[in-house]
């Protein structure tokens, strides 16, 4: 009679695969768990315990996948600031067959776009960008200031700002594209629209691509 398969001795490479793919769902569950939290109470407002509870795993799970809770706000902030720069990257070669005024107009839709879809990003910075702390300037050093740079540089070539002037222009292009999908909640019940819908996010962008860049013409 040949052998049940069900029946097979689990094999040491399909053991070791199925506790890979288990540490793997427990990671993904943290990193979810601990992106939703972070965003909406801070660092200092959530516990390890909360985040295990928010995850669904066991207690301790958190120190055994990621350390300490500060290994897993690192890894949230990578996360959410990496797939920002694959995105990003995704459509670098398209916006360097613009023209210079087209190049800026499409980063700031872009902007808009991402936070539309990913507004935990802003409420992330908000969390902490009110205080100096270590997690302020990991963010600073690791994801805001490169791309920063950049932006710097490609404003002073096509709007002619300097320093101080693109200072004004970064807090006002960076608040303007993620507010209204920050604050989507009170969005909906004071104007009863969905700002996250196609349309909205669409007219937001040209919106501020006028106000931020002037006339095309």
């Amino acid at each position: 009679m040949p052998q049940n398969k069900q029946n097979k001795p689990e094999t040491p490479i399909k053991r070791t695969r199925r506790v890979q793919e288990r540490a793997e769902i427990t990671r993904a569950k943290l990193i979810k768990a601990g992106t939703v939290m972070f965003s909406e109470r801070g660092f200092d407002g959530v516990s390890v315990r909360d985040l295990e509870n928010a995850a669904g795993v066991k207690r301790n799970l958190l120190a055994y996948h990621f350390d300490d809770k500060d290994t897993l706000w690192k890894r949230v902030t990578n996360d959410i600031y990496g797939l920002m720069k694959t995105e990003f990257d995704q459509r670098l070669l398209i916006s360097q067959e613009m023209s210079g005024r087209e190049s800026l107009a499409f980063v700031v839709r872009f902007y808009v776009y991402f936070h539309a879809r990913h507004p935990e990003l802003s409420r992330l910075v908000a969390q902490e960008a009110t205080q100096h702390s270590w997690r302020t300037q990991y963010m600073i050093e690791h994801h805001i200031r490169p791309a920063t740079v950049a932006m710097e540089k490609l404003v002073k070539e096509i709007q002619g700002l300097d320093r101080d002037a693109f200072i004004h222009w970064y807090y006002i292009m960076i608040s303007a594209t993620s507010t209204i999908f920050s604050f989507a909640a009170e969005c909906r019940d004071l104007f009863d629209v969905d700002p996250c819908e196609d349309g909205m996010v669409e007219g937001h962008a040209d919106m501020l691509v006028s106000m931020l860049l002037g006339s095309d013409k």
